[in-house]
């Protein structure tokens, strides 16, 4: 079973929950728990979607050639100019 299709399940049993709760046909001590569920399923839904990121290695940037140049200039000790 992939992420979406939980994901999908998920969030259609926190719709069910949720149309239960505000019917009215619940017990008025029964609405809170009722509420949490649909948040729990709602949440455990989002983190079933969650993409883990991979983090990339950063390679150092290669400095520009006019760097270079100045970088020999100033080790061979010429003015430039």
């Amino acid at each position: 079973m992939n992420a979406q299709n939980l994901a999908t399940i998920l969030l259609y049993l926190a719709v069910i929950f949720h149309l239960l709760g505000m019917s009215g046909w619940v017990v008025a001590t029964m609405a809170q728990p009722i509420q949490l569920a649909t948040l729990g399923l709602l949440l455990t839904a989002i983190f079933v979607l969650r993409k883990k990121k991979r983090k990339t290695k950063r390679r150092p940037r290669k400095p520009p050639a006019e760097v270079t140049a100045m970088l020999e200039r100033a080790e061979g000790g010429d003015t430039g100019n």
